[in-house]
């Protein structure tokens, strides 16, 4: 077979290892077990030795693909004369098989008319190294060579003539394949094949309806192009460990014929970052949370604690190995050489801290997620940015040209120190903000004293020279300058003059110490259009995107460059860093056009209603769906989706007039309204208790909040807690009847002289046993001093309430000689927090982070004077 476009395959995958399959149903590229092992099928390298495994007829036809709508089923239809052959090609998703014990399914079937068709599989093991052996055993063949098994089961025998067979199908008649890699059991019979199949289906449709993070979908084509991003990123993260590859493939080239030929099936720590920040934008949060777990492993096996490598394998918590060449292989259309592992393991990226504190900074929004043990790892990366920024570094294009001043890293290393400095903030972190706040401001002075040239106009690539890169667009898209700045202008005017060809963006146009121009590279285009977008010129980047399939391939798949001259895809493919870039591009473009909502003004009988008690805040509303086993928590979740949103990290503000004409906001309402007939006398324990009375009363403030439409302070409304009002259990309970009636034992209120719940009121029954004095710093009250919120479990709710401890009392709380300034709730509370004199200041050093100053007040906790801080009834908007 002659060597097929690098745009004329597909992608199949199932979170171990992934496949390319040809558009003539050949699938010319797989690793087992796992996407960064050893090919089993490699013509994609070698026409000719390689392997192979293809399905196709034997006769002229025309072929079209096309995936199973929302997943990674792949479809290849072919139409010769008087017949047509549907195959379908998929990787299983079968949790019950061990990792690694991937199994390729694929099924054949003759949709019309009767059809023969060749069926050739050659498995070529180790990179072709190895051609194995080969037995028949009923309707299963077994290849074996080295330590590796490969079986292959149909659903009906086949006649082999060597590696090929011919089968001919009647109409409606199928055939099904499965090949299995290692010792597993494999399926036999055609009814596990098409459970497999609807299962896979089911996984891939639930993973990307999934909105994690509160995300309303895209309307028609729009929303597809999202969904087949979000399935490629998908497949590029080794389930087994978390780690992301850059990509599927190794040696794909950047030039046809050239040496540009890189492996990417490793975890390059810039890459990955930016996959998951994009996960993020599409609603996906858990595979953050499963790289963070890997984050610990690398950590675990670092040399010097914050010091990273550029990028890492994915099955090891470490670098791997230099590169090194595959001789034997001719390479894709003889773009030699084939490389396997990665020469830049040597090089120094000062960027890739500021990427990786980019995307768990977005990951802050959602409260909870990034916890102390995670910013011990975090806080270490700071202490390196501080040690690194000054020296030069191979930048982010990795060129080999030795060390430079490059601009772009030095943007990144700010980036990382002011992310840092905004999630420690935002969590009550420890950190030396000091110091972390003036070399940030150092780091500004010097790109805007060095990286600037005024002759020019623009900033540049390095300190060194006036030439330009596309990186340089990333000043505005990362918060450094503002698009209106006239540094700005200048720099993306000089790259869009320059840079922009054909309407491709080139990375940069310099010596970079190998052979050959590149031409448009795909991410750098997005960067652009980021721009344009920013500068308002939406009817230029709405040409762009209208033609977006000029880029891609017939599915939508982009791989790392586009070669304008010959229209084709080249490098790696299907490539993270493209599909990142289109989707922030397609976000950003329908967010500028959307036209923004104002919220309906409340009415004023509305407001009146709720400031007379009058009316309770879910009444009205239809329960959603299905009825939660605890309502309160999963409002809670709700609200913290609607929350994250609406959310500005970086002014550490909430929308909340934004919140109240969001899709989730209705959704939030309708779980509000289930708490009406929810008994809360059914919840046994003080654990319970606290958990589900909790969730409702952070609830319910912000739901107060929202819809009574506070502008700065809940104090604009006089007794905002004694109005604001949920029905539960059939009863009418108000904030301060839930904080002082039940989360507080029925205790008396600051400043009152009798309890909230007196007499034979049906609600004492639900009040806790014993006063927690955490729940202090668990309630929120939609101010700047109250702590992040989060929803509350009680199979948790012991190391919940010291997180909210942790937080708060980090955040509000100095030792200034001998006086500890702590906020004034420990004065409205102060039974609560113990009977004995010095009960507050030994509470606050057992939450402090720096143990030096914990230890200071412990040993002198009586002698220490308390100063309360006025709390900040600010609103966090």
């Amino acid at each position: 077979m002659a060597y097929k476009k690098i745009g004329d395959y597909g992608v199949i995958g199932n979170g171990a290892t992934l496949a390319l399959v040809g558009s003539d149903g050949a699938l010319d590229w797989m690793c087992l077990p796992f996407m960064d092992s050893p090919s089993v099928f490699a013509s994609l390298l070698d026409d000719d030795k390689g392997g192979r495994y293809s399905v196709g007829p034997d006769r002229p036809y025309d072929s079209a693909q096309a995936y199973l709508p929302r997943t990674n089923i792949l479809q290849t239809r072919f139409r010769a004369a008087g017949s047509e052959l549907e195959l379908t090609d998929f990787l299983a998703v079968d949790s019950a098989r061990p990792p690694g014990a991937s199994l390729l399914m694929r099924r054949a079937s003759a949709t019309r008319g009767s059809i023969t068709f060749e069926v050739e599989c050659a498995p070529r093991f180790d990179y072709a190294r190895i051609v194995p052996a080969r037995s028949e055993m009923g309707n299963a063949t077994v290849f074996t060579g080295g330590q590796e098994r490969l079986t292959l089961v149909t659903s009906r025998p086949l006649s082999w003539e060597g590696e090929r067979a011919r089968v001919t199908l009647a109409q409606g008649e199928t055939l099904w394949l499965a090949l299995g890699f290692g010792e597993c059991d494999l399926p036999r019979d055609p009814a596990s094949f098409e459970g497999m199949l609807e299962a896979t289906q089911r996984y891939w449709e639930a993973w990307v309806s999934q909105s994690e993070t509160g995300r309303v979908p895209l309307e028609g084509w729009w929303q597809e192009q999202l969904d087949r991003t979000a399935l490629v990123l998908k497949l590029l993260q080794l389930q087994t460990t978390g780690a992301i590859a850059a990509a599927g493939t190794t040696s794909l080239p950047a030039i046809i014929g050239g040496e540009r030929n890189w492996d990417y099936r490793l975890s390059w720590i810039r890459d990955t970052s930016m996959t998951l920040a994009a996960l993020y934008e599409l609603g996906h949060v858990t595979e953050t949370e499963h790289y963070l777990a890997w984050l610990k492993e690398v950590a675990r096996h670092a040399t010097e604690p914050g010091r990273l490598s550029i990028l890492y394998q994915l099955q090891q918590p470490c670098p791997p190995g230099d590169e090194t060449e595959l001789v034997h292989l001719a390479g894709y259309k003889n773009s030699r050489p084939v490389r396997i592992g990665q020469f830049v393991v040597h090089q120094r990226q000062h960027d890739i801290y500021g990427e990786l504190l980019d995307a768990l900074f977005a990951l802050s929004r959602l409260v909870g997620k990034i916890r102390f043990d995670h910013w011990s790892l975090l806080r270490p990366l700071v202490d390196e940015v501080i040690r690194i920024w000054r020296e030069p570094d191979d930048g982010i294009w990795e060129a080999r040209i030795g060390p430079r001043h490059y601009v772009h890293s030095k943007l990144m290393c700010w980036v990382a120190l002011d992310r840092a400095i905004k999630i420690a903030d935002h969590y009550g972190f420890p950190g030396d903000f000091a110091r972390w706040t003036g070399e940030r401001e150092a780091i500004r002075a010097e790109i805007l004293a060095r990286g600037f040239n005024h002759r020019r106009g623009c900033f540049t690539q390095h300190y060194e020279t006036e030439a330009v890169d596309a990186a340089l667009l990333l000043i505005p898209l990362n918060g450094f300058l503002p698009i209106e700045d006239e540094r700005v202008a200048g720099t993306i005017a000089v790259v869009e003059r320059e840079l922009l060809r054909e309407r491709a963006m080139l990375r940069y146009e310099l010596d970079d110490g190998l052979d050959g121009q590149e031409q448009g590279f795909m991410i750098c285009l997005f960067w652009y259009l980021h721009c344009l977008i920013l500068q308002g010129r939406l009817d230029e980047v709405d040409e762009y995107l209208r033609e977006i399939g000029r880029y891609t391939n017939h599915l939508g798949l982009f791989g790392e460059q586009y070669e304008p001259r010959y229209q084709e895809i080249t490098g790696n493919f299907p490539q993270a860093y493209s599909h990142i870039g289109y989707a922030a591009a397609i976000l950003r473009y329908r967010e500028a056009r959307r036209p923004r909502v104002e919220p309906p003004p409340i009415s004023t009988g509305r407001k009146l209603a709720l400031l007379l008690g009058r009316s309770v805040l879910n009444e009205g509303a239809e329960p959603a769906g299905e009825r939660a086993a605890d309502p309160a928590q999963a409002m809670k979740r709700a609200m913290n989706v609607v929350r994250g949103q609406f959310y500005d990290g970086h002014a550490r503000r909430i929308d909340y007039a934004g919140i109240r004409c969001s899709a989730a906001y209705g959704t939030f309402r309708g779980l509000a309204a289930q708490l009406a007939s929810f008994d809360p006398a059914a919840l046994e324990s003080d654990t319970q208790r606290v958990a589900f009375w909790m969730n409702v009363f952070n609830t319910l403030v912000i739901h107060g909040v929202v819809e009574l439409g506070i502008r700065e302070s809940v104090r604009e409304v006089p007794f905002f807690f004694e109005c604001v009002r949920y029905r539960v259990g059939g009863e009418s309970v108000n904030a301060s009847d839930i904080e002082h009636g039940i989360l507080r034992a029925n205790a008396v209120p600051p400043y009152r002289l009798r309890r909230r719940l007196r007499g034979s009121d049906p609600r004492r029954r639900w009040a806790v046993r014993e006063i927690d004095p955490r729940i202090h710093f668990a309630l929120v009250c939609a101010s700047r001093t109250c702590p992040p919120i989060e929803a509350y479990d009680a199979a948790h709710l012991e190391e919940q309430l010291d997180a909210a401890a942790h937080t708060f009392i980090n955040a509000s709380t100095r030792l200034v000689g001998e006086e500890l300034h702590v906020c004034e709730i420990f004065r409205w509370y102060r039974s609560d927090f113990g009977a004995a004199p010095d009960a507050v200041q030994r509470l606050v050093a057992r939450y402090l982070y720096d143990r030096e100053a914990a230890a200071r007040i412990e040993d002198r906790a009586e002698r220490l004077r308390l100063v309360y801080t006025p709390y900040d009834w600010r609103l966090n908007r």
